[in-house]
C-alpha cells in the first residue's frame, strides 16, 4: 500500500528506524503493516497499520503487544499509526495501550501524513538569520528618545552593562533618593 509507504518514508526522513516485519517482542510476533523506532529524538515504537485489519484483531495485536514490553520492561511508549476510519469505542480500546493517531485520508499527501502524526516529528524551526544586531543598550537608549532618556535612565543602562548586582544597587540608590532615605540612617545601635 502506498500510503504506508508513505507513512514509513516520512518516519525515516524524521530519524526513525524501520524494524523488519514481523515484530518479535518477548518470544511472542506481531504482525503490523510496519513497525519503526526512534532513533534521535525519540524512543516512541510506532506501530502502522491500515483500516482493513479487523478491529477486534488489531486491538488483540496492539494489547498483546504491549503486554510483551511489559514483560521486557520497557520503557518506550507505543504509538499507532491507523491510516482509515475508525469508530470512537475502538479508539479508545486501541488508548489504553498506545497513542493513536489517525490518517483518515484515502491517498494522503506527505503534508497531511506529516500534520496527522507530527507529535512524533522533531520540531522544525525556521532557519536563522545571522544579523549582527546593534548594542542592547544602545538599542533601549533608542526607544526611549533623546528626550525620553533622563539620568536616571542612563544611570540604570550603564549600570546594566557591569550586571545585576550592579542594577540592584544603582536601583536602590534611586529609590533611597526618590523616598528621602539615607542609608546611614539605617543603622542599628
Amino acid at each position: 500500500m502506498s500510503a504506508v509507504r508513505d507513512v514509513v518514508t516520512v518516519l525515516e526522513g524524521a530519524g526513525y528506524v524501520v524494524l523488519p516485519k514481523p515484530l518479535t517482542i518477548a518470544g511472542a510476533e506481531f504482525e503490523f503493516d510496519a513497525v519503526a523506532r526512534g532513533a534521535r529524538h525519540s524512543h516512541d515504537l510506532v506501530l502502522v497499520a491500515t483500516d482493513l485489519v479487523p478491529r477486534q484483531r488489531l486491538q488483540r495485536l496492539v494489547s498483546g503487544l504491549a503486554r510483551s514490553l511489559d514483560l521486557e520492561a520497557s520503557r518506550r511508549p507505543v504509538s499507532l499509526i491507523l491510516l482509515g476510519e475508525i469508530a470512537s469505542p475502538d479508539r479508545i480500546e486501541l488508548e489504553r495501550y498506545a497513542r493513536v493517531l489517525i490518517i483518515s485520508f484515502a491517498n494522503p499527501s506527505v503534508t497531511e501524513i506529516e500534520d496527522a502524526i507530527g507529535v512524533l516529528l522533531p520540531l522544525g524551526l525556521p532557519e536563522a538569520e545571522l544579523v549582527h544586531g546593534g548594542d542592547p543598550l544602545n538599542d533601549v537608549l533608542g526607544v526611549l528618545g533623546p528626550l525620553g532618556a533622563s539620568p536616571d535612565h542612563i544611570s540604570l543602562i550603564r549600570a546594566a552593562q557591569d550586571g545585576p548586582e550592579a542594577v540592584r544597587e544603582s536601583l536602590r540608590r534611586y529609590v533611597n533618593d526618590g523616598t528621602g532615605w539615607n542609608d546611614a540612617e539605617a543603622t542599628i545601635e
